[in-house]
């Protein structure tokens, strides 16, 4: 596991910044937090859902080393967050921020990371992206956001992206854009399975052109990343997904386990 030490703001290119420029909340990381983290959320996914399954585990080794990585995913509940670290660490061994609204609720999220965004203003949400370029210009970096800006059902469409993430991409020399699918089904067991597919990483060098045509075309893809997945899902085509959490105890393997001897010779 990579040891996360603390930095200061100066040390990370945050010197020319002032206070009032940045979110409310920002990253103040902490590597016993970050452990404690970790094994907290590992063991609610472990007591929650049967198993977390990852697909195109190796897309992320086709980015460009020499980058900064912004992960981005579909928000549709509260586990998105604990399984964006989940895979970002326990897959990658990231150095993981995440763009995190109404962290004020859970402060203490920022030790293991987290920054805040205010919806509720323009500068609160652009203090909060500069921040995030001001982390990926370090190419050891990787930050996890949710470009939709809120939370949707599952499966809701058309997948519509804020403005964010085009100028992020904008103000820098170069970035991995690496998109995440993930699903959450009830499968084989009373709990439910989670699929997920890493896409392959766009590689964005020297910012972009057109905003618009830009966020228009991430839609499109990922929409199509979504979709393929749901299908896959549907048809029961899962053979690649490999197994990364597994729980081991399950309600309906144990009682058939003990209680078929009794039926056994009925039917």
């Amino acid at each position: 596991m990579r040891a996360y030490r603390s930095i200061s703001l100066k040390s990370m290119g945050y010197g020319h910044q002032k206070n009032n420029d940045m979110p409310k909340i920002t990253a103040n990381k902490n590597p016993v937090a970050v452990k404690v983290f970790d094994s907290i959320f590992e063991f609610m996914f472990k007591k929650y859902f049967a198993s977390v399954r990852v697909k195109n585990q190796e897309n992320y080794y086709l980015r460009n080393s020499d980058y900064a990585n912004l992960f981005y995913g579909f928000h549709g509940c509260w586990w998105d967050g604990p399984l964006a670290t989940l895979i970002s660490r326990k897959l990658y061994d990231c150095n993981l921020y995440m763009m995190v609204k109404d962290l004020y609720r859970f402060p203490v999220l920022s030790k293991i990371g987290a920054f805040s965004i205010e919806k509720d203003s323009l500068a609160g949400k652009f203090k909060a992206f500069n921040y995030a370029v001001n982390l990926l210009e370090n190419p050891g970096n990787s930050v996890w956001i949710f470009p939709q800006g809120r939370l949707f059902p599952l499966d809701y469409r058309p997948i519509k992206f804020e403005s964010g993430i085009a100028h992020i991409c904008t103000r820098l020399k170069g970035v991995n854009l690496i998109p995440v699918a993930y699903k959450y089904t009830f499968w084989q067991y009373e709990k439910p399975d989670i699929f997920v597919e890493i896409g392959k990483p766009i590689v964005i060098e020297n910012g972009i052109a057109d905003k618009k045509e830009f966020v228009e075309k991430l839609q499109v893809n990922f929409e199509k990343l979504l979709d393929k997945q749901k299908d896959e899902i549907l048809n029961v085509n899962l053979k690649e997904y490999k197994c990364i959490l597994y729980n081991y105890f399950n309600m309906l393997r144990v009682i058939e386990k003990n209680f078929k001897p009794f039926v056994r010779g009925r039917y």
